[in-house]
């Protein structure tokens, strides 16, 4: 499992509405989203490469704006050679694009 948490200066209903593009950016399938918890759950087909990746993506309120934190699984196997991360950063970084904004340093 791997994890990334990113803080953004927007409130969390902005994050929210870019959650799409995010789940569109890495080629996500069948997408559930819980608006009453903040999260959105779906995953990624298989390839020659890949087996895919089960993903939950949660927005939560934080200090001045709200966070994103995406977790991956890989759904067979037992190490994704980086895979599950570059898939998280992927997926925020077009949730921060399709926000109009960026991840806080």
């Amino acid at each position: 499992m791997k994890t990334v948490q990113q803080s953004f200066p927007v409130p969390p209903e902005v994050l929210w509405n870019a959650l799409p593009a995010g789940v569109a950016a890495v080629g996500g399938q069948g997408p559930y989203y819980e608006p009453h918890r903040g999260f959105v759950s779906f995953r990624t087909g298989m390839s020659l490469l890949s087996w895919g990746q089960e993903i939950t993506a949660t927005v939560a309120p934080s200090g001045g704006g709200s966070t994103l934190t995406v977790q991956t699984n890989l759904k067979f196997g037992l190490y994704d050679w980086g895979e599950g991360k570059r898939v998280a950063h992927r997926f925020s970084a077009a949730v921060a694009f399709s926000a109009g904004t960026a991840a806080l340093a």
